[in-house]
């Protein structure tokens, strides 16, 4: 039985001037988000990862710092187990877990994982078909995909040559947290022990012995999620200081982009290919003369309380094992047996934004971000006092609180304050405040 075809919705003519109005507020919400997000050092591209990035952000939304970071994790996960880099008697897998957490739409997270996807597969596209996987549930069910099973041993001995390597992208970091909530639920405790690259074993009534891993994560989601659906308990816990912290906002606006040239991504993902395989024949990672003398200041920085609320001091406890990870992961990829400055001087840049984006979730950064963005909006000319208190804050906050507020980005050289004599020539000078553009950030 046919049905009657339906008419066609004619589409309006579009006037070129309001398209073009259009797209330019659209670039300047994209520059307001950014300028919204801790400062990141663009030494953090400093590597051979950020140098592919480099290459093709051009042709992405995606956040660079995003798509950076979903390199990170795979090439760790990539190299497999042979190599680590110590902290005291502990090795450490190179294995790195960044949460990225931008806004629903404008954050591209997604968008940040297709670019570090396609780069992945070009160099190594059976890993990508065997190794991702989406989908944690249970503890359980992540330890069954390391258990051993009669197949895996010869003769009673394990078969050396089993793939542990399991690289996880989960899009809705949200809906496992919730799972992980659950009453008997033990994948908190086994992802705790799958950052540490060991045993998953487990004493249930399904007991599994699964005495070896290689897990990466990439995790997304909304700051308000998190928040959410985060408790104390769950801090104290440990499991989220395993994991990288990254604020993300969508890095530009391009309607008609398609993505990186094929033959570009081909030849990045070759080059990548070969740097993933020498860096797999690296064992332990040590340092250079000079990268030891750096990162003895690195260490106490790192590792230095810096009175931060307690849920700001517990997600960043696990800087100075990540920032080791990190530059180890920088190291191997480039064929060398010892860490050198600069990759520890990339590693601990991407730490460093890591740590501001934990205050930025936990603490109100929201507030003086959006005052900086828009203070900047003017450019040059700046914003008066009056404008600040009647138009961003429509005269509902208080003058104190306003005052606190210009005291803090002042104090940290977002904005500068100045004064401007009034047209008449009396009464008191205009206070002005001026602050970057932010259309000009590397970030």
């Amino acid at each position: 039985m046919s049905t009657p075809a339906r008419p066609l919705r004619v589409v309006p003519n579009l006037d070129p001037a309001a398209v073009d109005a259009a797209e330019a507020e659209a670039r300047t919400q994209v520059a307001r988000a950014r300028a919204e997000l801790p400062t990141l050092d663009p030494v953090v591209f400093d590597c051979f990862l950020g140098r592919l990035v480099r290459k093709v952000e051009d042709t992405s939304e995606a956040d660079p710092v995003a798509v950076l970071a979903s390199l990170i994790c795979a090439a760790g996960v990539h190299m497999g187990q042979g190599p680590h880099v110590r902290a005291g008697d502990d090795p450490h897998p190179l294995l790195v877990w960044p949460l990225i957490v931008g806004r629903t739409s404008s954050g591209r997270k997604g968008t940040s994982w297709s670019t570090a996807r396609r780069l992945i597969d070009a160099a190594a596209t059976e890993f990508v078909h065997t190794n991702l996987r989406s989908g944690l549930s249970s503890g359980e069910g992540l330890a069954a995909r390391f258990a051993i099973e009669d197949t895996d041993a010869i003769d009673g001995v394990i078969d050396p040559t089993r793939d542990l390597r399991l690289l996880v992208l989960e899009p809705e970091w949200g809906g496992v947290m919730a799972k992980m909530r659950r009453e008997g639920n033990s994948l908190s405790a086994i992802l705790r022990s799958a950052w540490e690259g060991g045993d998953l074993s487990t004493l249930t009534v399904n007991q599994r012995l699964a005495p070896s891993s290689h897990v990466g994560i990439v995790a997304h989601i909304t700051p308000q999620e998190f928040r959410s659906r985060l408790d104390s308990s769950d801090m104290a816990g440990g499991t989220y200081n395993r994991f990288l912290p990254l604020a993300v906002a969508r890095s530009k606006f391009l309607p008609f982009s398609q993505g990186a040239n094929p033959a570009l991504v081909a030849e990045l993902g070759a080059i990548l290919a070969g740097r993933l395989d020498l860096g797999a024949e690296q064992r332990t990672i040590g340092f250079t003369g000079p990268a030891a003398t750096l990162w003895r200041a690195l260490y106490v920085e790192l590792s230095t309380d810096h009175n931060e609320r307690p849920q700001v001091e517990q997600f960043i406890s696990r800087a100075v094992p990540n920032c080791l990870r990190i530059a180890a992961i920088h190291a191997a990829l480039d064929g060398q047996p010892a860490i050198g400055p600069e990759h520890l001087t990339a590693a601990a840049a991407l730490v460093r934004y890591s740590i501001a984006s934990a205050r930025a979730i936990f603490v109100d950064t929201a507030t003086p971000n959006k005052l900086a963005a828009w203070i900047a909006e003017a450019g040059p000319t700046g914003r008066t006092r009056k404008e600040i208190t009647t138009d961003h804050f429509a005269g509902n906050k208080k003058a104190t609180e306003i005052e606190t507020l210009l005291t803090q980005l002042a104090h940290t050289g977002r904005i500068t304050k100045t004064t401007r004599p009034p047209a008449t020539g009396r009464g008191r000078p205009a206070e002005i405040y001026t602050a970057r553009d932010p259309t000009k950030e590397t970030n």
